[in-house]
């Protein structure tokens, strides 16, 4: 395992826009697969945007980005929630993202803000994954 160039305490503070962080993207592309995923993981701990926001420069197998998303969704904050599904949902897919989310064990605090922000279809992918449906006709 290679001796790593930048650490997440090192980046933690960075917003993405800088000069240094064209380069912590060239160096993560760069890097072994488990250590580019084991980075994003200490990182979202840290700075949770920065993360998202190297994870879409990260260039990982859709594998990875699929076991990265759910144990974000665990272990986040709720505050989170909006730019998880912005970030991650172009990564991923929509249908991919929501089937995810559906299928996690969440605090109330992030499925209430995943279906704010996401206009429901996280309900929505719920009832989709149980086969439940809402018959209009017995509404009052």
């Amino acid at each position: 395992m290679h001796p790593p160039t930048f650490t997440p305490e090192e980046v933690c503070h960075r917003t993405g826009l800088g000069k240094q962080d064209k380069l912590v993207r060239q160096w993560l592309v760069g890097i072994p697969l488990a250590d580019r995923t084991e980075f994003l993981r200490q990182l979202w701990l840290l700075n949770y945007r920065y993360a998202l926001d190297l994870f879409q420069a990260a260039q990982l197998p859709a594998n990875e980005n699929r076991q990265l998303v759910p144990h974000w969704l665990r272990s986040g904050h709720h505050n989170a929630a909006q730019a998880l599904i912005q970030r991650a949902t172009p990564v991923l897919g929509e249908k991919t993202f929501w089937r995810i989310a559906s299928e996690e064990t969440l605090t109330s605090a992030m499925r209430d803000l995943l279906n704010y922000y996401g206009g429901n279809l996280l309900d929505e992918a719920r009832l989709t994954s149980t086969g439940a449906s809402v018959d209009s006709s017995s509404q009052p």
